[in-house]
């Protein structure tokens, strides 16, 4: 089985990183592959850089758009895709050379998703995190959406970037990226694609991608001053609640989902008090979203699966169980 895989590749103003992610795509040991390179407007050297790696090689395809955002050029190249699998690729990292062939070797099971791991690294190339053991397993979809919240291996399984999805799956059901969505949509986009894939998921911790905490990355730059986007992730998280309970009635794992939104409101919150905004808006939007609040038995049971040193298997087994231990 040697299905083609399209790499997607949204670049806007990376001409820094660019051409070690691009060599990073060519040093793929698995070499069925299409990189579709979305130049959003660029105002630097990228949209050259990309032109110069389709000479290199035809494999890469470039598109030249006006400037409208991460998940418009996300979706440009999901519409401009054609091979059987679809890989989304961040600009300013890397892929590790034998992680198309660790996530393709996973797709011969008949799932319609494949999870793989990651190394987190800093600016300068250093590891800061990375999977500490090595497994494989099949999870089902309210063990995903658990991972999703509360992952047993990595930091945060949210990334789009270390996970292969059957292009048939999202163009069947229209899936695509919410531009009005300025954080977490690559959580929101897997939730919604888990809404359609089959029950069971392909998992391994094995690292596929190199990923850089760049300093100067919007999400990071929060913690310093506040970006009215960011009520988004309160959006898009109260959207992944909906999604949850359309998928499962399994009480725990909406408690999941229902407590994300408990964190997101925190952490806008936060923000908003460091950089002394008073936002009549957002302030509105964070009391809207008060109906969520959780019950203190409930806050106790999360304390006591979060922090259990038996977490991985345990939270497994009560996630099974959860209905008959939650009311």
């Amino acid at each position: 089985m040697n299905p083609l895989i399209s790499i997607v590749v949204p670049v806007y103003n990376v001409s820094k990183y660019l051409r070690k992610c691009l060599d990073s795509i060519l040093a793929q040991a698995y070499t069925n592959w299409e990189c579709i390179l979305v130049d959003d407007g660029s105002t630097d050297d990228s949209g050259q850089i990309c032109e110069d790696f389709n000479k290199i090689d035809r494999r890469f395809r470039v598109l030249h758009k006006s400037n409208q955002g991460v998940s418009a050029a996300r979706n440009t190249g999901i519409k401009e895709s054609t091979g059987e699998w679809l890989y989304f690729c961040d600009a300013d990292d890397e892929m590790l050379s034998d992680g198309l062939r660790t996530l393709v070797h996973l797709t011969n099971h008949g799932e319609d998703i494949v999870f793989g791991g990651y190394v987190e690294c800093n600016e300068e190339g250093n590891p800061i995190a990375s999977p500490r053991i090595s497994v494989q397993m099949k999870l089902t979809k309210d063990e995903t959406i658990i991972e999703l919240y509360q992952p047993s291996y990595s930091h945060y399984e949210g990334y789009l970037w270390c996970k292969l999805f059957k292009t048939e799956v999202i163009k069947k059901n229209d899936l695509f990226f919410k531009e009005d969505i300025y954080f977490n949509e690559d959580r929101l986009f897997i939730m919604e694609y888990l809404l359609h894939a089959k029950d069971q998921i392909i998992y391994t911790s094995t690292p596929v991608y190199r990923y850089y905490r760049h300093p100067h990355s919007t999400y990071w730059r929060l913690k310093e001053q506040w970006d009215h986007r960011f009520i988004t992730d309160l959006r898009a998280n109260i959207l992944m609640y909906d999604l949850v309970i359309k998928m499962t009635r399994n009480k725990l794992v909406s408690l999941f989902a229902q407590k994300e939104i408990r964190l997101s409101m925190k952490a806008i919150q936060r923000v908003l008090d460091k950089n002394e905004k008073d936002n009549q808006t957002i302030n509105d939007e964070l009391v809207r979203a008060e109906r969520y609040k959780i019950s203190f038995r409930n806050r106790v049971l999360l304390f006591f699966i979060r922090n259990s040193k038996r977490l991985k298997k345990l939270k497994h087994v009560i996630i099974s169980r959860s209905s008959l231990l939650i009311a």
